[in-house]
């Protein structure tokens, strides 16, 4: 499984780049089979059947395995993919 690393410092502008670097770090660190989608205020990134990640007003939002809304800064996507990796793992194992 890859590492999660803050590359360059930067901060994504709009939701479809909050979500494609969410996508970036996710990747590396092994989580598989992720579809992205974005509209100009709005952007998600689904991982795994019931577990999706929406973008908007400047944060991820996303149900945790209770059911929980959790929300997340959009300009800390590495948080969000350390945070998102515990709920992919489980499941991509089984599937």
């Amino acid at each position: 499984m890859g590492t999660i690393s803050w590359i360059d410092g930067s901060h994504p502008a709009t939701p479809a780049e909050a979500v494609s670097m969410l996508h970036s770090y996710l990747t590396a660190a092994g989580v598989e089979r992720l579809y992205a989608a974005s509209r100009t205020t709005v952007a998600s990134l689904s991982i795994r059947a019931g577990l999706t990640v929406w973008c908007m007003n400047g944060m991820f939002r996303w149900q945790d395995e209770l059911g929980r809304t959790v929300t997340h800064s959009a300009d800390d996507p590495e948080g969000a993919a350390r945070q998102l990796c515990g709920l992919a793992q489980p499941l991509r194992a089984a599937a």
